[in-house]
């Protein structure tokens, strides 16, 4: 018998623990022929449980009228046992007097057990009230003093469950005052309130404009780790899915179905975990199909489709194609695009049917597609730009996009992308002007709201929050990870055939066998990633697939030589004007002028004789345009100064950005090793690394004994040692990042490396091992620079001075 069974009081009640004394006094009164007791055993025994009774009653917070009741039943019982002792054995008056003031007891406390809960509940509730006039009081006190809002009237208080804090519904004076008046002032009246870190104040409209809520966030919930739910039940596309929870426990809700999204987090800030929750969430939706975009190693799906490529845990991959390169990113932001247009007009019929006013009602056979960017800094122009396209076209058909990035700057965030992402996310922060331009009017964000990792703000500009409100996202663990993908897997959509028959749709099919053997290079996959492979035909990447996609009539392959064409007096400066006109021309009579026109009619030219029109230039990039003076300017280089007044020159005020943010763009491009800081005048200098490396070389053309694989030279290979050596990390992706080349050329260069004995082998998607420390780079760079044929000089203009000057030493 476990020890709750002995323990009278719970769950039995004092009503019971009253029987059950009851029981022990006629008990005691019936064995005293036999055992002699004496009156005083009565009256100590029961006395002393009647004593307990009334301290037990006053630490549960009994009303008096209950406590009374039942203390009086003690002493009753104790003074009935101790008569009934001293005169034993009792008569059958004194047993009939026993059971009439047993049954008088039992009445009394049935009755006040029944009404002790109506009784405590009033009372409660009036100690409630009584700490809500406090609270209001405090207030309207706070208001005037704090915000210098006189004459507020507090109207209600609603406190949250578990203590965590309380919500304060306050009318603001006449005179036009509004909740927008008190935007920035949640620091104050935490501070006024001296609320710990993690805890706050937020304020937000309520049920009028001229009413405001004020949410008092008490018990700091945010800090604590908040584990994933084990849920994995169906959700759906087309609602709010939860992600994390407010201050206050109510969950914090994302959108994904009418609307794109953007996720902005600082390195150690909790934007991994975030992302891996989000795509959790979409796994669970049978209806919403995931497609991935990291061109730096793949990492954002990778831990979605590892159970099913090379475990064996999931039967089928979590995200359905993963763009790890930059060209397949271009092949599936292309497929995209074609999949609106094919949409639009294939399912006509069905929406005019579901009446679902032109927007697509999506389905397990019909889902809708979310397309997760990570790091879209290091996304090229033309990818960029797709993805605005998408996210500009892609609502009514159920196209979506996610993207995501360290920083919420334009450069990473365009202003496209910004404008369509109704949901924004943005992580903890050690600078609150960070998400200045990710949350506009609301720049007096506290970080000490959110003052750890994992934590952050979120806003819906159209659901709700419509200001950012500090939430902290469930931490997802690895394990549960794999337990999501397994329970999931079964219930992912397939790619409608509407979508798939588009023109890219060919390639589609060949998504696992151009991505799986570079993902998981070296390791054992599963026998259903294997089979997506054999069967998928030859393997072509997607380069070539996108350079052998049909070309529009009239390519320079298939059109002879056109004449050379007249511009007109001023169309010369427009560009493409030449073009353009060849293309006029060419579609007239090739015998005839220029501008002659045909005096009969003319049999209509093949198609093939077009030329095509040429496309539109791209607008300028005022980044890219930076880094093309800086690498103009060659060893002179610029400060900020100087390149932002060049920028100005080219690019006109409007276009021009301010001088800070030029200065952060060589800042950055220090730190990633494209650029060296030169500190040696009065204000910083910047070279572009490339100009230098490019600058006259005393070394051989082809020097004896270098034999390099095709694609690389001598200024990579030294650049990617001294980069690997210096940070002890053997990553190929990293290797890329930083050096800004293709991934397939950085694997050559790892495998170039491991041949000089500078990296181990490779080992998957592992990093490689650092066979150099970093006491020994000096010399491993000047013997590879000797081998390469590499001067001082050289090894000067392409920054790597230390190197440079233990070679001159020599």
């Amino acid at each position: 018998m476990s020890m709750r069974h002995w323990d009278w009081s719970l769950p039995s009640g004092h009503t019971t623990f009253l029987g059950y004394a009851s029981e022990t006094a006629a008990s005691m009164v019936m064995l005293a022929p036999i055992t002699g007791l004496p009156w005083q055993a009565a009256a100590i025994t029961l006395g002393g449980a009647a004593a307990a009774g009334v301290v037990h009653d006053l630490r549960e917070g009994t009303t008096i009228g209950t406590l009374t009741t039942r203390a009086l039943s003690w002493l009753t019982a104790a003074g009935w046992a101790s008569w009934a002792l001293a005169t034993a054995p009792l008569t059958t008056t004194g047993w009939a007097t026993g059971l009439g003031l047993a049954a008088v007891g039992i009445a009394a406390n049935a009755s006040a057990t029944r009404s002790e809960s109506t009784r405590s509940e009033r009372k409660r509730l009036l100690k409630l009230r009584r700490e809500s006039v406090g609270i209001l009081r405090d207030w309207e006190d706070r208001m005037q003093r704090v915000a210098r809002v006189e004459n507020c009237v507090g109207k209600d208080v609603q406190h949250w469950p578990g203590q965590v804090g309380y919500t304060v519904e306050i009318d603001l004076p006449s005179g036009g005052t509004t909740a927008d008046d008190l935007n920035g002032y949640g620091p104050k009246f935490a501070a006024d309130l001296r609320l710990p870190d993690g805890c706050g104040v937020e304020i937000f409209p309520g049920a009028n404009r001229g009413t405001i809520l004020i949410e008092v966030t008490l018990k700091d919930v945010i800090s604590e780790d908040i584990n994933y739910p084990e849920d994995f039940s169906e959700l759906t596309l087309t609602e709010r899915f939860p992600f994390g929870l407010h201050r206050n426990g109510q969950p914090a809700l994302g959108s994904l179905c009418n609307d794109c999204g953007i996720l902005i987090g600082e390195t150690d800030a909790g934007k991994t975990n975030t992302l891996r929750v989000v795509t959790a969430q979409l796994a669970r939706m049978p209806d919403a199909l995931i497609w991935a975009i990291d061109i730096t190693g793949g990492g954002v799906a990778l831990p979605w489709i590892t159970p099913w490529a090379t475990e064996g845990i999931a039967s089928a991959p979590i995200v359905d194609w993963i763009a790890h390169t930059e060209d397949e990113a271009r092949l599936m932001l292309k497929m995209a695009g074609e999949i609106i247009a094919a949409r639009k007009a294939g399912y006509q019929q069905l929406m005019r049917e579901k009446k679902t006013d032109n927007k697509l009602p999506i389905s397990h056979e019909i889902p809708g597609i979310v397309i997760i960017t990570d790091e879209t800094a290091s996304l090229p122009f033309d990818v960029k730009e797709m993805l605005d396209k998408v996210a500009e076209e892609g609502r009514a058909m159920r196209v979506r996009n996610l993207v995501c990035g360290l920083r919420a700057t334009q450069d990473v965030v365009t202003a496209t992308m910004k404008i369509q992402a109704k949901w924004r996310v943005g992580m903890t922060v050690s600078d609150a002007e960070e998400l200045a331009y990710l949350f506009p009017g609301y720049i007096k964000i506290d970080p000490k709201d959110a003052p750890v990792a994992g934590a952050g703000w979120t806003m819906h500009t159209r659901l709700g929050p419509k200001k950012p409100t500090a939430m902290k996202v469930w931490r997802l663990v690895d394990e549960l990870t794999d337990k999501i993908c397994a329970a999931t897997a079964a219930r992912r959509p397939k790619l409608d055939q509407l979508s798939a028959s588009v023109e890219s749709g060919a390639f589609y099919p060949q998504r696992w066998a151009r991505t799986l053997p570079d993902l998981y290079k070296g390791q054992q996959l599963t026998e259903s990633a294997q089979h997506a492979i054999d069967n998928a035909g030859e393997i072509i990447d997607a380069s070539t697939l996108l350079a052998s996609a049909p070309a529009p009539a009239g390519s320079a392959s298939t059109t002879p030589a056109a004449p050379t064409a007249s511009v007109p007096q001023g169309f010369e400066g427009f560009g493409g004007a030449a073009e353009l006109f060849a293309a006029v021309n060419a579609s007239l009579d090739p015998t005839a002028g220029p501008i002659a026109v045909p005096a009969g009619p003319a049999p209509a030219p093949a198609a093939p004789q077009a030329t095509p029109l040429p496309r539109p230039a791209r607008p300028v990039d005022p980044r890219e345009k930076g880094w093309e003076l800086l690498v103009a300017a060659g060893e002179t280089g610029y400060t900020p100064k100087a390149l932002h007044d060049m920028l100005k020159q080219l690019l006109g005020d409007d276009a021009t950005p301010a001088p800070r943010t030029v200065g952060g763009w060589l800042s950055k491009w220090a730190e990633e090793g494209r650029a060296i800081k030169d500190d040696s005048g009065q204000y910083a200098r910047y070279i572009a690394r490339e100009a230098a490396a490019q600058q006259p070389s005393t070394a051989p053309a082809d020097p004896a004994g270098t034999a390099l694989p095709e694609g690389l030279d001598g200024a990579l290979v030294l650049q990617a040692v001294d980069l690997l050596v210096s940070t002890q990390f053997g990553s190929t992706s990293m290797l890329q990042r930083k050096l800004r080349i293709g991934f397939a050329l950085a694997q050559t260069l790892m495998d170039y490396l491991h041949q000089q004995g500078i990296v181990g082998p490779s080992d998957g998607s592992k990093a490689r091992e650092i066979r150099v420390s970093t006491d020994d780079l000096e010399v491993v760079k000047m013997r590879l620079a000797d081998e390469l044929g590499f001067t001082a000089r050289d090894l000067g203009a392409m920054g790597l001075a230390a190197a440079a000057a233990s070679h001159t030493k020599e």
